[in-house]
């Protein structure tokens, strides 16, 4: 990312690592979304339609600001994550050991033993000034029906509630490796900057929709919090 450096206001860190472990992360999450999919009850009844890109999944609801020639600019209406914190080890075990706390949790391991189907998408986020900063995050989306999101009884898992929020974001299709993530986060860099829109740089955020049987239409995102 080394042409961010001439851009003061909107600089990102130069070390392509960064965006590379994020979407090793989410690629090697995804990977066991299609075996834990059909493994708990589907609690969320709402019939309302919701985007294409989620599939037989639920995910969380926007409304659409504006759509740009490379990206949009969304708002997400409040909703509740279910989250860990990310080790960002370069062997994937950190990647594994979040992935299962979050697992345990949606397959009842809380205080109200509910069990939750898989959702869409599964969240990584993370401080992009340091690729092993301790503030990384997984996190999976609770399904709206779960008004009250059950406590977790791992103390290493907390609910999330996030109001109401605003995100540019980039969506692509296909079997996203290290470097199209890499390639699709460096091109909304540079479209919002070249637009002199204000965007929170300090981390980035890769989100994953599919499992790795699914071999048409996929879709992936990488975000950015819109200032």
């Amino acid at each position: 990312m080394s042409y961010f450096s001439q851009c003061q206001y909107y600089s990102v860190p130069s070390d392509s690592e960064t965006m590379k472990n994020l979407v090793a992360l989410i690629v090697l999450s995804l990977l066991s979304l299609h075996c834990t999919a059909a493994q708990a009850e589907d609690i969320n009844l709402d019939p309302e339609k919701l985007p294409a890109f989620c599939t037989s999944y639920k995910c969380p609801r926007y409304q659409l600001v504006r759509k740009y020639e490379k990206f949009e600019h969304r708002i997400y209406n409040a909703t509740n994550w279910v989250t860990t914190s990310l080790e960002l080890d370069f062997l994937g075990i950190g990647l594994v050991k979040s992935f299962k706390r979050l697992l345990d949790y949606i397959n009842g391991q809380n205080s109200e033993g509910l069990e939750m189907k898989m959702t869409v998408p599964v969240r990584i986020k993370v401080p992009m000034s340091d690729i092993l900063s301790t503030n990384a995050t997984m996190s999976f989306f609770v399904p709206p029906a779960v008004v009250t999101p059950p406590t977790p009884l791992n103390p290493a898992v907390y609910v999330e509630k996030l109001p109401e929020i605003s995100v540019y974001v980039r969506s692509f299709g296909g079997y996203a490796l290290n470097s199209e993530y890499e390639k699709q986060a460096k091109i909304l860099v540079k479209e919002l900057v070249a637009l002199e829109l204000p965007f929170d740089n300090s981390y980035g955020t890769a989100a994953g929709y599919n499992d790795p049987l699914t071999f048409f239409n996929r879709h992936n995102e990488v975000w950015y919090m819109a200032m």
